[in-house]
């Protein structure tokens, strides 16, 4: 009886032991995408870093319902850059960049709320090569849209960059003001 009970013993410390040796251990340097979490990026325009959002749209299979990008990114966010139009806005995945990506210009009211329908959004034709992508902000058409334009006045905008890999999706995010240069 004793021989048994030693030997389910050790048994069980073995098989406790080879197991815990071949639990799968994350490798220090692997890819933040491999860590289930978006890569970070970088956001430049004239040389100037311009501070960004990451939401999960959707992600290792589940689908986040959360605030608007915009609207969270006003509350939070008390100085918003001004450009003006014609800069040249840089974005460089810092490592894993995405099999899609895709860069929308919006025109957005003070509280981070779309102003126009889908139609007046802007679809920016960009392509990463070696992760990384640059885009030229021109003014938006539809700030011409508005009751009373004003020349003077800055456009809010909000870019919207929606980048895939496979099945998980997430949308980077950025707001800035422009005006044309007199």
């Amino acid at each position: 009886m004793k021989k048994t009970i030693l030997l389910v013993v050790v048994i069980l410390t073995l098989t406790i032991f080879i197991v815990g040796c071949w639990a799968v251990k994350e490798p220090i340097n692997t890819p933040t995408s491999a860590k289930n979490e978006p890569p970070d990026i970088s956001v430049f325009i004239n040389n100037r870093e311009i501070k960004y959002v990451c939401a999960k749209n959707k992600w290792d299979g589940t689908a986040f319902d959360r605030e608007d990008t915009f609207v969270n990114i006003l509350k939070e966010q008390m100085d918003i850059p001004i450009i003006v139009n014609g800069s040249i806005a840089e974005i460089t995945f810092k490592d894993n960049p995405p099999e899609e990506f895709k860069i929308m210009d919006i025109l957005i009211d003070e509280e981070g709320r779309q102003i126009y329908t889908e139609r007046e959004v802007i679809n920016v034709p960009v392509e990463l090569i070696n992760g990384k992508c640059s885009f030229k902000i021109e003014k938006h058409f539809a700030s011409l849209l508005r009751s009373r334009y004003e020349p003077d006045k800055k456009d809010i905008r909000g870019f919207i960059m929606i980048a895939s890999w496979g099945e998980n999706e997430c949308e980077y995010a950025f707001i800035i003001k422009t005006y044309d240069k007199n």
